[in-house]
């Protein structure tokens, strides 16, 4: 019998990682973990390892990494049948650079490399492709972020034609991922682009500091003034969350757990917390399970839960 259980789709680019096998500057790593990455990829796996029926639409380079990438994701049980592949464009890449702190911690800096991918070839094309189409046409959910629109022209033609398909069909929640390099130059247009979004979302996730670089505020209850559309609206830092559903206001803390490096936490906390709505959690009970899964992501350097 077919699985009728509710379908999340992820739509974004995923990259390979590169990580060191030591904390130290770049010129003097010599070995090099390779590993998946991507915001949208990371929530993805971190769904699937929560028992929610996931799937990824993207586009891969016709390379190996390409080939590791989507051999990764049906590895973790998500399905891969709508990333498509580009005989031409390259998968992007990128090299976490890691340096320790006081507290035994490690810091983790990102290097891009992945201007022109298949992924910023993403397009309304890319949806409309059959089997994207018959994803989105039976999913409960969609997550998407501010990386894909800031790609390429292309890439957020396809997050618009998402989200102006999925109102009212579907549960759209959006991820803020401020990156300030991909918005180099068009700052403020970044800004409003994802301002936009924020708004026609059902579920948004924001740092703290990203707060505070888009919208001017990192405070909560001005977040939810500035943006009353979003069902759910979830500020998150380091210690905890502030969650709004409607207007009901939950105050969280983080678990308590030694940190090895936190890139990749906020996509496995996003993670936990709508597979928290899916199953007919509570605000409380959903925010209780985006901790737990967070916490999997802070006990190595990979981007993704395991």
């Amino acid at each position: 019998m077919p699985d009728t259980s509710p379908l999340a789709v992820c739509v974004g680019e995923g990259l390979v990682s590169f990580v060191p096998a030591t904390a130290a500057p770049l010129e003097d790593a010599r070995t090099f973990h390779r590993s998946l990455a991507g915001a949208e990829w990371n929530t993805a796996i971190a769904l699937a390892s929560a028992g929610i029926r996931t799937a990824v639409v993207s586009r891969v380079g016709d390379d190996g990494f390409g080939r590791f990438l989507t051999a990764e994701l049906r590895r973790h049980e998500v399905d891969d049948s709508a990333v498509e592949v580009d005989g031409e464009l390259p998968t992007g890449l990128y090299v976490k650079e890691l340096s320790p702190r006081p507290d035994g911690s490690i810091d983790g800096s990102m290097h891009y490399y992945r201007s022109g991918s298949a992924a910023s070839a993403m397009s309304p094309a890319t949806l409309a492709a059959p089997p994207a189409s018959a994803l989105l046409a039976q999913s409960a959910l969609v997550h998407t972020s501010g990386i894909t629109p800031a790609l390429s022209d292309s890439a957020r033609a396809a997050q618009d034609a998402l989200f102006d398909a999925s109102r009212g069909e579907r549960m759209l929640s959006f991820d803020v991922n401020w990156r300030p390099a991909l918005w180099r130059g068009r700052e403020a247009e970044g800004r409003a682009i994802i301002a936009d979004y924020v708004r026609r979302a059902d579920v948004v996730f924001c740092t703290r500091p990203d707060a505070e670089a888009v919208f001017g505020t990192a405070e909560p209850d001005r977040l939810r003034e500035l943006f009353p559309e979003p069902r759910y609206l979830l500020a998150t830092s380091p210690v905890g969350a502030v969650a709004f559903d409607a207007a009901e206001r939950t105050d969280s803390r983080s678990l308590d757990v030694p940190v090895v490096e936190s890139i990749g936490a906020g996509d496995a906390f996003a993670a936990g917390f709508l597979a928290g709505v899916l199953s007919g959690l509570s605000l409380t009970g959903s925010l209780a399970r985006a901790h737990r899964i967070a916490t999997r992501a802070l006990v190595s350097t990979r981007d993704h839960i395991d």
